[in-house]
């Protein structure tokens, strides 16, 4: 494991936390909830701000209700993008508040939306991203369970309360179903006792949450859902999860591929790879299993927060600190993966080093690099030398009508073959007036020395004026 600053920060931040009693920084956001969990917005505030979204980026955001709860209460995804349920864009899903009292996922969720809203216009890959891809972001999965964990906060209280508000089954007050357990693929009834907090329903998929969220990704991944990640939100601990979380023998042919991408997604954060739960613990009933067992979708469960943070509800201070910087780079990482999540995973990742420009032309260098952006570091036989290093112009390279032109020079480091160099000089007066946007890529090799798997895209933009386009008019 690559050791960081960042972590011995952490440890640091922890230890004092622990020991002394520092109460958490509290956010510079308001909330209606009290400390010391006003870092997270509550539930009314989360629906208003979802609303606010679609009237500030009309053209990028929308809230659409896809179920109802069991107490009648919507289930809203917020869908970002230029053009979305097209069945042929690449999507990113994200579930989180499955468990009520998980307040940090759900404030990550959200908190991810207005990143990339906010970053609209202004980053290359943000703008790809909602242009030319789909993010679908159920945000409070379980607003019955939510708002009775806030009623336990404004109380006073921890907010302790993790299942929805089906209590008919107990009777005690302490009802309920686990919607994390509740999934249809690999459900099974470990807990028969409804009065118990991790009660899995009296069926699979009992319960109105879960058919609402299993119809509606039956529905938007049905056509496309290898260009698909699904991604669970949850607390407990630092870990990016792979199926299949119900079964660690279930067979799995894809077990490597969804490892890497565990591994690519957690690197330079605090999250760790981990093939099924990990410790060898089981989960059934799950929305990663679901998705990637049902739906055939690429499929993790993201776990963030560990005990000394708070455990089921994170405090702030690491909150603010490390969860969110942290996992909004996770997700971003993701959503740049979704064009083809297993195979991009495996590939070389591009690192531009120098953009130049003057009136005629813009020369970009760059790097490939096939071994590291992985936070385990891979064996030699799981990276190999970069075959070459390709860019395309306007058209995500996924697209049919995308032309891929190899960089003009590329060579790889010494002894590194899987590290590369590479330049490329492009001509304005050979590119059309207007702003462009230019997706780069980079290949590896396979035992015989052809193309491999293609890397993570990484995007520029350029500014062709109009004035630079009069030599080609002449010519």
């Amino acid at each position: 494991m690559k050791p960081s600053l960042r972590s011995i920060k952490l440890l640091l931040i922890l230890v004092l936390f622990s020991c002394v009693g520092i109460t958490p920084a509290s956010s510079a956001k308001l909330s209606a909830l009290p400390e010391p969990y006003d870092c997270y917005r509550s539930c009314e505030e989360i629906t208003t701000r979802m609303a606010e979204l679609t009237s500030l980026y009309p053209g990028l955001a929308r809230v659409k209700t896809i179920g109802q709860s069991f107490e009648d209460r919507p289930i809203q995804v917020l869908l970002l993008g230029r053009e979305v349920e097209t069945n042929t864009k690449p999507r990113l899903v994200l579930v989180s508040g499955l468990q009520a009292n998980t307040l940090a996922p759900v404030e990550l969720n959200l908190s991810f939306a207005e990143f990339l809203l906010e970053s609209y216009g202004k980053d290359a890959n943000v703008n790809w991203l909602l242009d030319e891809t789909e993010i679908h972001l159920i945000v409070v999965a379980n607003p019955d369970g939510r708002l009775f964990a806030e009623q336990q906060a404004l109380n006073g209280d921890m907010p302790t309360w993790t299942k929805n508000r089906n209590l008919s089954e107990c009777t005690t007050g302490n009802g309920g179903v686990a919607l994390s357990l509740n999934f249809s693929y690999g459900w099974s009834a470990v807990v028969a006792e409804p009065c118990d907090s991790n009660y899995a329903g009296p069926s699979a998929a009992s319960e109105f949450e879960t058919q609402a969220i299993q119809t509606y990704l039956e529905q938007i991944l049905a056509q496309n859902p290898e260009r698909s990640l699904v991604i669970d939100l949850q607390n407990d601990g630092d870990w990016m999860i792979t199926p299949f979380l119900y079964d660690r023998t279930a067979e799995n042919p894809f077990e490597n591929s969804l490892f890497m991408l565990a591994n690519k997604l957690a690197y330079d954060s605090e999250s760790m790879p981990s093939r099924g739960m990990p410790g060898n613990l089981i989960l059934t009933g799950t929305l990663t299993d679901f998705a990637f067992g049902d739906l055939h979708a690429p499929s993790l469960r993201f776990n963030l927060g560990p005990l000394m943070a708070g455990g089921d509800v994170t405090n702030c201070l690491y909150f603010d600190q490390v969860m969110k910087p942290e996992g909004l780079i996770s997700l971003a990482r993701a959503a740049r993966l979704t064009a083809e999540p297993l195979a991009q995973a495996q590939g070389p990742e591009i690192n531009f080093n120098i953009i130049e420009n003057d009136l005629f032309a813009v020369r970009i260098t760059g790097q490939a690099d096939d071994a590291s952006f992985y936070k385990i570091w891979l064996n030699q036989d799981e990276y190999s030398a970069i075959h070459h290093i390709s860019f395309s112009l306007d058209a995500p390279p996924w697209q049919q009508d995308a032309v891929l032109t190899q960089v003009s020079w590329s060579q790889p480091l010494p002894d590194t073959p899987y590290i590369m160099d590479f330049a490329h000089l492009f001509h304005l007066a050979e590119i059309a007036p207007g702003k462009h946007t230019l997706y780069f890529q980079a290949w590896d090799s396979d035992i015989e020395g052809e193309p491999d798997q293609a890397g993570m895209i990484n995007a520029i933009e350029i500014s062709v004026p109009l004035f630079s386009f009069i030599p080609l008019l002449i010519r």
